[in-house]
């Protein structure tokens, strides 16, 4: 019966169902009521009309006993310590506790990706309620879709970019055709292509892989500077050529699996 309030109509239509309720089965009995019920109900002092105000959609409240949410989100309710649903109001770098930057340690990263994995895991909460269990899927796929984005440099300075200006954020930063402004960089990829088609062993292969990362590095550093610098615009076109060459880099190491 509970489970219908998660899309109640409104506070009366929640009040009327949970009225029907025998006071034996309410799980919340014996807590003190802290918000009045609707007109025309009765009080009925056992029920906490906060608590089923969270349950339904949009409350804001802890889904089991309507505590109300702290200011820095958690992953679980500071009162009755049950797992909430995942809040996307935070973002990678704050869902994992790290600081906004593009410079991060890999270490770091996988740390804290694997602290919160060690809670939030499903497995945890093979015994919990449904809500709780599907709430831990979301919270550790979420968890894992942060930490593949802030691992990579590409995927972490275009999710940055887009938190640094929103109002900005273009269509091409999600892909795009080369750069057409850039002769000398169209001649570098187009060259480095040539030779990744024509290479013969791995030794060639490998050429090819030191002057492409060579340029990763480069570029990883110029992005870092930049952002550090206050002037993520600049990351803008050193992070669309980091995409071509990021993309060289794949189909290098595609080469270099035995067939």
């Amino acid at each position: 019966m509970l489970r219908g309030l998660s899309s109640c109509a409104g506070p009366t239509a929640a009040w009327r169902l949970v009225a029907g309720i025998p006071l034996a089965r309410r799980p919340w009995a014996g807590i003190p009521l802290i918000q009045p019920p609707p007109a025309g109900f009765p009080p009925g002092g056992s029920v906490r009309w906060a608590g089923l105000r969270g349950l339904c959609t949009g409350a804001g409240g802890c889904w089991r006993c309507g505590a109300a949410p702290l200011e820095a989100p958690g992953f679980f309710c500071s009162s009755c310590r049950a797992l909430q649903p995942a809040d996307r109001r935070r973002d990678y770098f704050q869902l994992l506790g790290l600081p906004r930057r593009f410079r991060l340690s890999a270490e770091r990263l996988s740390r804290s990706q694997r602290r919160l994995q060690r809670v939030l895991h499903p497995d945890n909460f093979s015994r919990s309620a449904e809500a709780e269990r599907r709430f831990s899927e979301e919270q550790s796929a979420l968890v894992n879709e942060a930490y593949g984005t802030l691992l990579r440099p590409l995927s972490r300075g275009l999710y940055l970019l887009r938190l640094e200006l929103p109002a900005e954020a273009q269509p091409e930063e999600a892909g795009g055709e080369l750069p057409a402004g850039d002769p000398a960089f169209l001649a570098v990829v187009l060259r480095l292509n040539e030779q990744l088609e024509e290479a013969r062993g791995p030794e060639d292969i490998g050429r090819v892989a030191e002057e492409v990362e060579a340029r990763l590095r480069e570029l990883t550093e110029l992005v870092a500077q930049a952002f550090e610098q206050g002037r993520p615009r600049e990351t803008r076109p050193l992070l669309r050529q980091m995409r071509f060459w990021s993309s060289l880099s794949e189909r290098v190491k595609e080469r270099l699996l035995p067939r």
